[in-house]
């Protein structure tokens, strides 16, 4: 989300502070630029590509785990699991133990034809990791995780 607010913070940030900031940034809008052409390439809204995600990394599921997981409501999943269904992205099947419930998978040719397009990022980084060495790995692995913790904190306040 490009967003910008005016600063209310009287702390003076450090001269490093700005273009680190700058990066995240351009990282965010190529991420989110990134999705996009996905899904234009995929046939997939960025809701289904979100619950598309979850099934091919976490693994099949119902519907009311996918809302649960995905923090939205189980009618707007529903929804989004019958635009993957008519587009051929997703299945219903029935449920292995309980006949009430189905379980989402993704079709069969959805993992490979997604990483057609993703494998080239995921080597990207890959490659610009093992640039660095072991001791640089460590830091950006560490200042990473601590952003990924602002965000947490942000979505997720005490």
């Amino acid at each position: 989300m490009d967003v910008n607010l005016p600063a209310a913070d009287p702390v003076e940030p450090s001269p490093g502070d700005g273009a680190i900031r700058e990066q995240l940034r351009n990282l965010t809008l190529r991420q989110q630029r990134f999705e996009r052409y996905l899904g234009r390439r995929l046939h997939v809204d960025a809701a289904g590509l979100a619950v598309m995600d979850h099934l091919v990394n976490v693994g099949p599921t119902t519907p009311t785990d996918l809302a649960r997981r995905l923090d939205a409501s189980t009618a707007a999943t529903t929804l989004v699991i019958d635009r993957l269904v008519a587009g051929g992205h997703a299945t219903r099947e029935p449920h292995p133990t309980d006949r009430r419930k189905v379980i989402v998978t993704p079709a069969v040719h959805w993992g490979a034809t997604a990483y057609e397009h993703v494998a080239p990022v995921i080597e990207g980084v890959s490659d610009a990791a093992a640039e660095l060495s072991p001791g640089e790995q460590a830091v950006v692995a560490a200042f990473l995780e601590r952003i990924v913790g602002v965000y947490d904190e942000a979505t997720n306040p005490a």
